[in-house]
């Protein structure tokens, strides 16, 4: 008859095993609940990171300091280029060069740049935006060229604005939408297309594309005092370049014939 001990040692033996056993799937699962990260956005000084939980398909965008599936965003190493998660005492590095989605080759198709393309809003934000760069090259002709000599103030100022509506005309959204859709097919990979769906899909994304308009504007009033300021060297410039090639030419001019006398 066996001992009471060694039958113990034998049954928590048994019992270790089933446990061992029984935790491998659920390690495997862990395993493959760690975060990936997908996308890296630099604005000014802040930095938000698109990480992802493999399986369920959810992107979110999130700093250092928020948590994502139970991870804190403990730091960003910027050295390393790696981001670090924590949870209950573990310590995992992510970079963007190591996930699969990050470096992933697989060829972009069509569909994959029109649902980035949709998300952006493109028509609607392309037709702003074309509309802002109308005005502004009017503005910028028009403080540039002044107004000639001798012709009507509102009648110049209407061939300006015919001369714009001429230029921008072949520029419809619809139509640049489609090119854009196939450059960007054949510039992003799938797995970069998916991450700029995943941003522009989020509230941050959706700010970014209904505020650009504005930002655009605002970078034009910026930019234009800076080329006013500029406008009278590159007179001055032309002034100098127009003399030189009339000086140049004089110097080559054959010497007239000598006129014969009787």
């Amino acid at each position: 008859m066996k001992s009471p001990i060694r039958v113990l040692v034998v049954l928590f033996g048994i019992f270790g095993s089933l446990l061992l056993r029984a935790a491998e799937p659920v390690a495997a699962e862990a395993a493959s609940k760690i975060p990936e990260l997908r996308g890296l956005l630099a604005t000014g000084g802040e930095r938000r990171f698109a990480l992802s939980v493999p399986g369920d398909g959810q992107t979110a965008w999130v700093g250092v300091g928020d948590s994502f599936a139970g991870w804190k965003l403990s730091a960003y190493r910027q050295a390393e280029d790696a981001l670090v998660l924590v949870k209950d005492g573990r310590e995992i590095l992510l970079k963007l060069s190591s996930s699969k989605i990050g470096v992933t080759d697989e060829k972009a198709t069509l569909a994959d740049a029109e649902a980035v393309l949709g998300k952006m809003k493109f028509e609607a934000m392309i037709g702003r935006m074309l509309d802002q760069q109308k005005k502004g090259m009017m503005s910028m002709t028009m403080k540039m060229t002044g107004n000639p000599k001798g012709v009507d103030p509102a009648a110049y100022a209407a061939f300006q604005s015919k001369v714009a509506d001429a230029m921008f005309a072949a520029m419809k959204p619809e139509e640049m939408k489609a090119d854009f859709a196939k450059i960007y097919s054949e510039v992003f990979t799938k797995g970069e297309l998916q991450g700029l769906a995943d941003f522009y899909g989020t509230p941050t994304g959706q700010a970014m594309i209904d505020k650009q308009p504005v930002v655009q504007q605002k970078m034009t009033e910026a930019m234009m005092p800076r080329i006013m300021a500029a406008i009278p060297k590159v007179q001055q410039l032309s002034a100098e370049f127009a003399t030189s090639m009339a000086t140049k030419k004089a110097a080559v001019a054959p010497a007239p014939a000598p006129v014969s006398t009787p």
